[in-house]
C-alpha cells in the first residue's frame, strides 16, 4: 500500500507524471505505450522510484518477472530534463522515460501495469477490470515515523494531480465504461488524486469493447 502512496506522493509540484495508452487491435492483440517522469538520484540516472526504472534492461527484467509472457520493450527513450523544464523545489534532477510493449494476448498484461489488471475475453469482445488502491488511514498508521511526516507535509500538494489512461480501439467497435470519457475509437480516464486521498475505497475501473 505504501508503495502505491509513494507513487502518488511524487506527483507533488509536477515532479512525477505518468501516462499509459493501450491500443487494442482486432483479435485482441495490441500495444501499450507508457511514459513517465521520475526524480533521479544525485549521482546517477537511476530512478528514485524502484518500480519505475530508467533503463531498458531494468524495465524488461521487471516485465518478465511479473508475467509469463513474450512481451518485448521497443522504442525505448530516456533523457534527463533540462533545468528550464522543471521548477521542482524538492527534486533537482528528473528523467523522462517512454517505451512500448507489444502483446498478442492482453492477458499477458496482468501483473505488468500499475494497480491490478484483469481481463475476460470472448470471441468478439473483451472486458477489462482495473483496481487502484487508495490511501487510507490504516496505510498512514502502518507507516514509519518518517513516512508519516512526509505524508503530513506533502499530501495537501497532491490534490491537483492526476494519472492519465487512454484506451484506443478500432472505430467500428463499441465501447462501454463505468468511468472516463468515450469517443470515437478511444476511451480516456483520469484519476484525480484528490479523490484517491479522500475516498477510503479502492477505485475500480471496468470497460468492455465489442469488435465488429
Amino acid at each position: 500500500m505504501f508503495r502505491f502512496f509513494l507513487f502518488l506522493l511524487l506527483f507533488c509540484y509536477g515532479c512525477f507524471e505518468y501516462e499509459e495508452t493501450i491500443l487494442f487491435r482486432k483479435m485482441s492483440s495490441g500495444t501499450v505505450e507508457i511514459s513517465y517522469t521520475v526524480p533521479l538520484k544525485k549521482d546517477s540516472n537511476e530512478s528514485l522510484i524502484k518500480f519505475l526504472p530508467t533503463s531498458k534492461e531494468e524495465i524488461l527484467t521487471s516485465v518478465k518477472k511479473k508475467s509469463n509472457n513474450n512481451l518485448q520493450v521497443r522504442d525505448f527513450t530516456f533523457r534527463e530534463l533540462e533545468k528550464s523544464e522543471t521548477t521542482d523545489m524538492y527534486f533537482k534532477r528528473k528523467g523522462k522515460v517512454s517505451y512500448k510493449l507489444d502483446f498478442e494476448d492482453p492477458v499477458h498484461l496482468e501483473g505488468v501495469l500499475i494497480g491490478t489488471f484483469s481481463i475476460k475475453q470472448k470471441p468478439r469482445s473483451l472486458t477489462v477490470k482495473r483496481d487502484f488502491p487508495n490511501l487510507t488511514d490504516n496505510a498512514i498508521l502502518d507507516s514509519s515515523a518518517g513516512e508519516k511526516k512526509i505524508i503530513s507535509e506533502t499530501s495537501r500538494l497532491l490534490r491537483e494531480g492526476k494519472i492519465q489512461f487512454k484506451v484506443l480501439f478500432p472505430k467500428d467497435s463499441e465501447c462501454s465504461s463505468n468511468r472516463g470519457f468515450i469517443g470515437l475509437g478511444n476511451l480516456v480516464y483520469q484519476i484525480p488524486l484528490q479523490e484517491t486521498l479522500e475516498n477510503p475505497d479502492t477505485k475500480t475501473w471496468e470497460y468492455k469493447i465489442r469488435f465488429f
